[in-house]
């Protein structure tokens, strides 16, 4: 039962630090990545959205997964909320 809260936990904050980068990413068409080649735009664009619906759909079935998972759905969440306050905090430092 705690690894099941644990990984709601996990994979909501994984889902939303992820829309977050999303629509910081891709919000602004000034943003650098409207620049790159058509394959490194899109690899990362449906990566995002994958991870995005992924992470729902873990929140929305009340999955339960091997413990294994759950440690590694906690690791993705905090490395994509530290992404995502890296990004804002670094590029939009230099922007100014």
């Amino acid at each position: 039962m705690v690894a099941v809260i644990v990984n709601e936990i996990s994979n909501f904050v994984m889902c939303i630090s992820v829309i977050m980068m999303y629509v910081y990413l891709y919000g602004d068409k000034t943003k650098v990545v409207h620049k790159w080649s058509f394959v490194g735009h899109w690899t990362l664009r449906l990566g995002l959205i994958g991870i995005i619906c992924g992470s729902a759909l873990n929140v929305l079935t009340l999955s339960d997964p091997p413990l294994t998972e759950v440690v590694l759905n906690v690791g993705l969440a905090l490395t994509f909320v530290w992404a995502y306050l890296f990004h804002k905090k670094m590029f939009d430092k230099k922007l100014k």
